[in-house]
């Protein structure tokens, strides 16, 4: 059976990636063995700044994360850091596994996420990048290697290209993209479906309906797989530990049910950002 090719454009310091990892979890769940998923870096900046260079202020960056944390649920943090940090050392980091290490890559983006927004540390500091790749089982060396890559250096500036080229689908959405150096590009967590001739672009970060609307357009054949049963199936399963809101998601209960389920059921808790992630 034709996989569909999933294009999802994202960047590992974007708060709404972060959160969108709820959505994507439960794409790969229900949709996983026919999707063959490609993530784009988009590079939100290439140099760390002050957050007046920007326009903004600690309590707008702290507002953001507040709202987005009693939205989803996930474990991050609200107090602003000092500065914004550029993303594109932890871009060029997660490209290089995609090409060097393709079954580590995603575990890497996890890790450097879960650096940024559970832990606080910023993603313009080689030692956060280097932590992030331990926990992703990638070694010093292998990391090195790919961040002095040329290969890779010139795929990062491909998807950062891709990233400012949005289709005409999306262009007629400009209001869910983002502005750069004066054009449009896609933003965190767009997501372009394609399968045997037919294509649905999804700008933006969206919710799960979403996700499963464009899978019906482009693959209306493939089944969607039915939602866990218990906690401890959704945790065997997972290739890392997961947020007590992403674990909701995946049952379609609520965070507290999940939670009261996972202690349960004897699930380690790993405290973070008020909550925490858990695993078998």
């Amino acid at each position: 059976m034709e996989r569909v090719k999933v294009t999802i454009y994202t960047d590992p310091g974007c708060p709404f990636g972060f959160n969108a990892q709820l959505p994507e979890l439960q794409l790969h769940w229900h949709y996983g063995a026919a999707l063959d998923v490609t993530r784009r870096m988009i590079v939100l900046t290439e140099r760390s700044s002050s957050f007046a260079e920007r326009g903004l202020t600690r309590e707008m960056i702290a507002g953001n994360a507040t709202r987005l944390r009693a939205t989803y649920g996930m474990p991050m943090l609200t107090d602003p850091p000092e500065r914004l940090a550029a993303t594109i050392g932890g871009c060029r980091a997660y490209v290089g596994a995609r090409l060097r290490d393709p079954d580590r890559a995603d575990l890497l983006l996890r890790a450097l996420r879960r650096q940024a927004f559970s832990e606080g540390r910023p993603l313009d500091d080689p030692g956060t990048i280097r932590a992030a790749a331990r926990d992703a089982g990638v070694g010093t060396e292998d990391l090195d290697a790919w961040l002095a890559d040329p290969e890779v250096e010139a795929a990062l500036r491909e998807d950062m290209a891709a990233t400012r080229a949005p289709a005409p689908e999306a262009l007629a959405l400009a209001h869910r993209l983002s502005r750069s150096e004066g054009g449009l590009r896609y933003s965190t967590a767009s997501a372009v479906f394609e399968r045997g001739g037919r294509r649905v672009v999804m700008p933006g970060f969206q919710p799960f309906a979403v996700y499963e609307v464009a899978m019906a357009n482009v693959a209306p054949d493939v089944e969607r797989a039915a939602a866990p049963d218990s906690v401890e199936q959704v945790i065997s399963r997972a290739p890392y530990a997961l947020a007590t809101a992403e674990v909701a998601a995946l049952r379609g209960i609520a965070i507290d049910a999940a939670r009261e389920e996972l202690e349960h059921a004897g699930a380690r808790l790993e405290p973070a950002a008020g909550d925490g992630y858990w695993s078998a």
